[in-house]
């Protein structure tokens, strides 16, 4: 079961119905057999604000973006990620920006953005944006992430931004640089990962400005 099931259920319960299905209703629709469970998955939906659960209410209402093409999702900019030398990305919220819903994939993942230091990546792509200095880096948090994937990688309590390359029994976080003096990570199988890296924001962006200067 994935919160994207539970809003397909609740979609599909309203479609038919013409009403928002009771939590007993949706329950039954989606073959839960407990209720603590469905809660746990309207809570992430709730917090992603998809729906509203009222106090007292018998059911969930399904929220809809304000205007087509324009719903959004607020994102935190989190710490900085050395794309060099490994470096804490620090766990406080540096600023919010909002992202189209379409960028930030399903609203029950938690996606965050960080800030690059360092030319180790700058010759990486992400959906046809390289990964320079002062760039921000839209990452999907994630424990595993498939071979060529460019992840945010906690090695010995620090973060780095690296290509992961699978070897026979090991893996290597591997620079992507014009800069020669940037050297792989030969890490073992149970190396963190923090997520993977699924965009890239210019800071040369004059929408970005003032968030790239705070």
């Amino acid at each position: 079961m994935t919160t994207d099931k539970v809003l397909a259920a609740l979609r599909r319960w309203t479609a038919t119905h013409g009403e928002q299905p009771s939590l007993e209703q949706l329950r039954r629709e989606l073959r839960i057999g407990s209720t603590r469970t469905l809660f746990r998955y309207l809570r992430k939906l709730e917090d992603d604000g998809v729906i509203e659960r009222r106090p007292g209410a018998p059911g969930v209402k399904l929220l809809k973006p304000s205007k087509p093409g324009l719903d959004t999702r607020a994102v935190p900019v989190i710490g900085d990620i050395q794309a060099g030398t490994p470096t804490l990305a620090a766990e406080n919220i540096d600023g919010w920006l909002r992202l189209p819903a379409s960028m930030t994939g399903s609203p029950s993942g938690r996606v965050f953005l960080l800030r690059v230091h360092g030319t180790s990546m700058n010759r990486a792509e992400i959906a046809g944006g390289t990964i320079e200095n002062g760039d921000l880096v839209l990452v999907r948090q994630q424990m595993t992430a498939d071979p060529g994937d460019i992840v945010v990688a906690l090695i010995d309590g620090d973060a780095t931004l690296k290509r992961l390359v699978a070897a026979p029994g090991y893996f290597i976080l591997k620079p992507e640089s014009s800069d020669d003096r940037h050297q792989p990570i030969v890490v073992e199988g149970d190396f963190r990962l923090q997520g993977k890296a699924v965009r890239v924001l210019k800071k040369g962006s004059a929408l970005l400005k003032s968030l790239f200067e705070m």
